[in-house]
């Protein structure tokens, strides 16, 4: 394993994405919600995936330097084509007319179609609770006409994606509460991060081709498929999330071969029923009565959704972030494909 500053990993993944083509502020925010994510513990979603979008970009599939824009609108909905930019960028545009909008007419609902990869749903919940607004991201609604990866409970074959959702809230005095699942019982990024450490997965994490459980990364990408996390809940989520998204997200209308789905954004204002104020005060009171429920054995205190993120974005920005030497060898090969000597640069 080796340690990268977030400092340096952040100016190797600017610089990157820039040599490739994206403009400075597209390849900065790539770099800040990629290295955001390692900080935030989930390696998964963050510098692993540079290799993959530089990828999309040379073949084709991905636009670094095209803006996403609103291209149907009311006062609370707003249709958002990503224009195949990166999906990153794409979201963070969605979420800030959702913010927008809840913040003049209370509640909004914002779609974003032809879309890449969004990343970790939980940075575009957390973009709106830091300015106020309760909000829920959903991504999913592809199943069976794109690629899927989880089978559904009781299946044997891939049926649908990993049909993440992510919810995120403000408070007062209390650092904001989010929630960020996918579900199945793990992303697919955590499978490609095992694979490049060489770990086994979690029991009941995959069936192979025939399946069978498995907990070996090759096994997945021989065929292989995602089970749903809790059995029939998580089954059901994902289903739920299938048909919101392939309802108010249709991206199979505009996307050009008709196999992607869709985007959700469902910003709140939190005041909209509530004084001024008060709402702040609230969410502060039921958070730290959460906080202060004893530990169970084993366990040294309760956390809040979100907590565990907190911490950790605390201890990668002072100690750095840790990597296989195959994720750093990936981002190496993404730098030289676009003339980028990355261990150049500090």
């Amino acid at each position: 394993m080796l340690n990268v500053s977030a400092k340096r990993l952040r100016s190797i993944v600017q610089t990157i994405f820039a040599a490739a083509g994206a403009p400075d502020d597209s390849a900065s925010l790539m770099a800040e919600v990629l290295v955001g994510s390692n900080l935030a513990g989930h390696d998964s979603h963050g510098v692993l995936r540079v290799p993959v979008y530089v990828a999309r970009i040379k073949d084709g599939g991905m636009v670094p330097d095209v803006r996403p824009a609103v291209v149907e609108e009311t006062e609370t909905t707003a249709l958002v084509d990503g224009r195949w930019t990166f999906g990153h960028v794409a979201a963070h545009y969605g979420t800030e007319v959702a913010i927008r909008k809840a913040k003049q007419s209370k509640i909004s609902l914002v779609s974003v179609v032809r879309c890449h990869h969004i990343g970790r749903l939980g940075e575009w919940v957390e973009q709106a609770a830091e300015q106020g607004v309760i909000s829920v991201v959903m991504v999913g609604g592809s199943g069976g006409t794109g690629p899927t990866t989880t089978a559904p409970f009781g299946g044997a074959a891939r049926a649908l994606g990993t049909n993440p959702i992510a919810f995120g809230a403000p408070a007062g005095e209390m650092p904001p509460m989010t929630m960020d699942i996918a579900t199945s019982f793990i992303a697919e990024g955590k499978i490609q991060f095992a694979r490049a450490k060489n770990a086994d997965l979690p029991p009941g994490a995959i069936l192979d081709k025939h399946g069978r459980p498995s907990v070996k990364p090759a096994d997945f990408y021989d065929g292989g498929m995602l089970l749903p996390f809790g059995e029939h809940k998580g089954y059901s989520i994902a289903m739920l999330v299938e048909l919101l998204c392939g309802a108010l997200a249709p991206g199979d209308l505009y996307a050009e071969d008709g196999a992607h789905g869709g985007t959700v954004i469902i910003a709140i204002d939190p005041g909209t029923f509530r004084p001024d104020g008060s709402y702040e005060a609230v969410a502060d009171y039921k958070l730290r009565r959460i906080k202060e429920v004893p530990p169970a054995p084993g366990f040294e205190e309760v956390l809040l959704p979100g907590e565990p993120e907190q911490r950790a974005r605390e201890q990668r920005t002072r100690d750095g972030v840790a990597m296989p030497e195959a994720t750093w060898d990936g981002l190496v090969e993404a730098g030289n494909s676009v003339g980028v000597d990355v261990a150049q640069i500090e």
